[in-house]
């Protein structure tokens, strides 16, 4: 709290008018070292008194201290520097940003960097939207919810509400004792007089301010058992609808030691929460330790549990875990990488849940996922995957905005393009490397390109920035001569191809301008080189290119004629979409008959639809 006997005189004439506040981003004049949250919440009132203060060390000296805040009203601040409490001027500004100013400067060149920064202030709880902090009546019963991402936590408290600060968390809530709370980390419980308790957060690791998140209400709660390396497991729901969350703790168990097992990296947080929200801005958001979702996607009444409702469950905490690792372990520099977030679970997901799969189907969700993104490359509605976010405005757009499909499909799509020409084992290793490296910091696509450089030895970034930063589906030509396959490519970017075909193991190689053939491997004998072609030949040896193959006549023909039946269920189904963009012929139309008629349902169904 603010000890008012320490304060200095706030002198009127000691202040000129603030400083133009930052345009979106804050400046770099100082780095928040840690946030301390103390928040008095009813439920059943539209507002709330809060107070945060943020240790910070200043880069430069300065006696302006700017912060993000929106929807907050700021009522007293001050600075506490070389044990000294500084009373400063607090005003909000442009929406976006709460600024304080103290007499005179403070900081390097004066004295030490470190500093804490305080502000007591007043924030509301939104009946009708759902960002920030928010309330909802259900029944008789009026409950607080939390959606920070991508830019919202700024809406509950005053802090550094960017992806590149992140900071241990410290939050206290006081509330009704008949009430519950919950947020990131585990929590202890204080008595206070009035019927009131102080709920304590443990401090958490350092992370974004868009992954803390918090919920207060009478609350039912589903005790899991422990998953993974004993993490302790509770499913959160409105009053009466904890036994619904039985399905959801299960699938916890089930998926949790998955991602632990790929990462190598036991689940670094203290405890993983499950919050089904009455209604939400997302479908689910990745709160570290405290994932919220609808209720519809993870509540399930006893006796409905169907095999296509434990995997849709299964399949929404697998993404919202992933993140634990992709997003809240290491999380993205900038928004512009915000891919390494949301492509990762998209990619990484699919792939866990594979595990469930016979192993001759698997790939077929990740294949679908990029046929889907495939299918508007070229509309006027396409864009890169990296993109700055430079205002509110660009981050909400239906086209740009942070949170569009393209981040997540073709981010998911470039990196299962990477496993088949890095190989999924060189992949893997990079990725552990990355993530040990940059555990609770920081890292951008230049730092996971160096990870996988590393482990491959293979210099990924030019076919990576290419991927991530244009717009377009590379179209492959390509023809086998003398044991050698020359291929061509349309567009301007670097494609890894692969190909295998009769006798022939799978062979990549990155066709540019620079390098347009593909030297065969297979079973040779002696120092004998291959002079001769296979057979047949697939042109995306494990249906993980992100191309299209522009097939010849003489290819399909000895395709259907030999080697269809050898192909894999990923290959097949990329064949039929690769036979649907080419133009109609009667080869074309005799094969997606017999694709038609392929024993895997997705292949069947996309292979009997009118070629485009």
């Amino acid at each position: 709290m603010l000890h008012r006997s320490l304060l200095f005189p706030i002198c009127a004439s000691c202040f000129a008018a603030l400083p133009p506040p930052p345009a979106f981003l804050l400046p770099n004049d100082m780095t928040p070292v840690k946030h301390t949250v103390e928040l008095t919440i009813d439920p059943d009132k539209d507002t709330y008194v809060g107070t945060v203060s943020i240790a910070v060390e200043l880069n430069v000296a300065t006696n302006i201290f700017w912060v993000n805040g929106k929807d907050v009203v700021p009522i007293e601040a001050s600075v506490k520097y070389q044990g000294v409490t500084i009373a400063g001027r607090v005003q909000a500004v442009k929406d976006e940003f709460i600024g304080v100013e103290i007499p005179t400067p403070i900081g390097p060149g004066i004295g030490p960097r470190n500093a804490t920064l305080f502000i007591r202030y007043q924030a509301r709880l939104d009946e009708k939207g759902v960002v920030g902090p928010y309330r909802r009546k259900i029944g008789n019963d009026w409950y607080v919810f939390t959606t920070f991402t991508p830019i919202d936590a700024r809406r509950a408290f005053p802090c550094f509400d960017e992806p590149r600060f992140k900071t241990p968390w410290e939050i206290t809530i006081h509330l009704r004792r008949e009430l519950k709370a919950f947020s990131n980390d585990a929590e202890s419980i204080v008595l206070e007089p009035n019927g009131m308790k102080a709920v304590h957060f443990a401090e958490t690791r350092p992370l974004p301010a868009e992954v803390v998140a918090f919920a207060v209400g009478p609350f039912d709660v589903f005790d899991g058992a422990p998953a993974g390396h004993a993490t302790p497991i509770r499913v959160i729901a409105t009053r009466g609808l904890g036994v619904q969350g039985k399905a959801a703790a299960q699938a916890t168990v089930d998926v949790l030691p998955r991602l632990e097992a790929y990462t190598a990296m036991p689940y670094a947080f203290a405890k993983l929460d499950h919050l089904a929200l009455p209604e939400g801005a997302f479908g689910a958001v990745e709160n570290a330790g405290l994932i919220t979702y609808r209720q519809t996607a993870v509540l399930v009444a006893p006796g409905d549990l169907t095999p296509e409702k434990k995997r849709a469950i299964e399949s929404v905490e697998a993404h919202e875990m992933a993140h634990q690792w992709f997003g809240d372990l290491v999380t993205q520099a900038t928004w512009r990488d915000v891919w390494l977030s949301e492509g990762f679970a998209t990619w990484l997901s699919a792939k866990v849940m594979d595990e469930e799969q016979p192993p001759a189907r698997k790939g077929l969700n990740s294949i679908a996922v990029r046929e889907r993104i495939m299918a508007g490359e070229t509309g006027m509605r396409a864009r890169p995957v990296r993109l700055a976010m430079n205002s509110r405005s660009d981050m909400q757009d239906a086209m740009r905005g942070i949170y569009n499909r393209v981040v997540y499909d073709k981010g998911a799509s470039i990196l299962l393009m990477l496993e088949g020409w890095l190989g999924e084992d060189k992949v893997r290793d990079g990725l552990r490397a990355y993530l040990k490296q940059h555990a609770f910091g920081n890292a951008s696509t230049a730092d996971l390109e160096s990870a996988l450089r590393d482990a491959a030895g293979v210099d990924p970034a030019p076919v990576m920035d290419s991927f991530l930063n244009q717009v377009g589906i590379p179209v492959i030509r390509a023809e086998c001569k003398d044991g050698k396959v020359t291929a061509e490519r349309t567009g301007a970017w670097p494609v890894p191809v692969c190909v295998r075909g009769d006798g022939v193991e799978k062979t990549c190689a990155v066709i540019d301008a620079q390098h347009a053939s593909i030297e065969l491997e297979g079973e040779l004998k002696g120092d004998l080189r291959r002079s001769s072609c296979p057979a047949w030949i697939e042109l995306n040896a494990g249906g993980t290119g992100y191309y299209r193959t522009h097939w010849s006549t003489a290819q399909l023909q000895a395709l259907s004629a030999q080697g269809l039946a050898r192909l894999s269920a990923a290959e097949r189904l990329t064949l039929v979409y690769d036979l649907r963009a080419m133009q109609s012929a009667p080869e074309i139309s005799a094969l997606l008959k017999r694709l038609a008629a392929d024993p895997e349902p997705e292949i069947a169904k996309a292979g009997g639809d009118t070629p485009q």
